[in-house]
């Protein structure tokens, strides 16, 4: 298996540690590097010193990306800053090749109309890098709401919040991606886009969104900082449940969570800690501790899963259009905030 690296920052670098775990030596690794930092990262984000990255993968490297793919890998991993995902993918899926695209699949739409043409007439194998999908909270909050023990959903809750200044404690914060518009920074695409993500998979494609983003603190970014976000879904029934999601790059400890409250009950995810807590009417609280959860498990799962689609050559569930949608609801938020008012998810249009 010939895999082609477009990014090996840290989370290019973690896919890479786990493709190597998973395929060993039948995994033949390219990269497409432009600056080629000296950095190698263990699974902790810290730095090992005195290892070289490209001798200890034995990364076969290119200056040129058509060059790199036209020595025909197997898949591409597109992990490079955000404003450039698009760009990327299209060249990758334009030669062929299946594609993981980290998130999110973009900070704007331009191109993404012909990328979901390409992917759909070619048939191409697009996965969108959301782990959090293999969250095991999320597999507790599915099992709950799919055997309908609480009854319906009335309302949901949710946050992601985490301190910008020590994300990447070995660099300047003011020099990463997140902190620049032009790389497609801010907490929406980078921390609240999981969410979205995952609020899509438990309660489809929402209505509208009413949201206010803003630059509260005295971080040195020109992205918002912090988001407010309520979103509009409708219900089977006919019901608009409301979502509220807020993200900031403000908190520490970090915080991720997820309350759904229903007519019977309610339930409480606490991501970081992996705890889910069911409360049903009056009986006891049931708490799910997952003990043994690992993050980087997640990350395992879902290259497992690409490496399925690819060998079955089946639609990913999640898929470019799943990406596509995530994208909608952050830019609506964002568009909500800038212009003041509810925003249609349906006026985000692809280009």
């Amino acid at each position: 298996m010939k895999i082609l690296m477009v990014g090996l920052g840290s989370i290019g670098q973690r896919h890479l540690r786990n493709i190597k775990r998973l395929f060993g030596e039948e995994a033949e690794i390219l990269a497409y590097r432009v600056r080629r930092l000296s950095r190698t990262f263990s699974d902790d984000m810290q730095i090992r010193d005195g290892v070289d990255l490209e001798k200890e993968f034995g990364i076969k490297v290119y200056d040129d990306l058509d060059k790199a793919l036209s020595e025909k890998p197997d898949a591409v991993f597109v992990t490079n800053i955000t404003s450039k995902h698009t760009e990327t993918a299209l060249k990758a899926a334009q030669s062929g090749v299946a594609v993981f695209l980290e998130k999110p699949v973009s900070d704007c739409t331009d191109g993404l109309k012909e990328l979901k043409r390409i992917v759909d007439e070619k048939g191409t194998v697009l996965y969108m890098g959301y782990q959090n999908r293999f969250h095991p909270c999320i597999s507790d909050v599915r099992s709950v709401l799919g055997d309908e023990r609480l009854g319906k959903v009335i309302s949901v809750d949710n946050e992601f919040s985490e301190r910008l200044t020590t994300m990447h404690r070995y660099e300047d914060y003011k020099d990463t991606y997140m902190a620049r518009k032009d790389m497609g920074g801010g907490p929406v695409l980078n921390l609240q886009i999981h969410c979205l993500d995952y609020l899509q998979l438990l309660f489809g494609t929402p209505v509208d969104v009413y949201s206010v983003c803003s630059t509260l603190s005295g971080l040195s970014v020109d992205v918002e900082d912090t988001a407010g976000s309520l979103y509009r879904f409708k219900e089977n029934d006919g019901r608009m449940i409301t979502v509220y999601s807020h993200t900031d790059f403000l908190q520490f400890p970090p915080v991720h969570r997820l309350k759904v409250v229903c007519e019977k009950g309610r339930i409480e995810a606490d991501f970081n800690a992996a705890v889910t807590n069911i409360y049903a009417g009056d009986e006891p609280v049931q708490t799910i501790t997952h003990e043994g959860f690992v993050r980087n498990d997640m990350f395992i799962e879902e290259l497992r899963e690409f490496a399925e689609c690819i060998k079955e050559k089946k639609t990913p569930s999640s898929s470019l259009d799943a990406g596509i949608t995530g994208l909608k609801m952050a830019l609506a938020a964002k568009k909500s905030s800038a212009e003041n008012r509810a925003v249609r998810i349906e006026e985000i249009e692809l280009s």
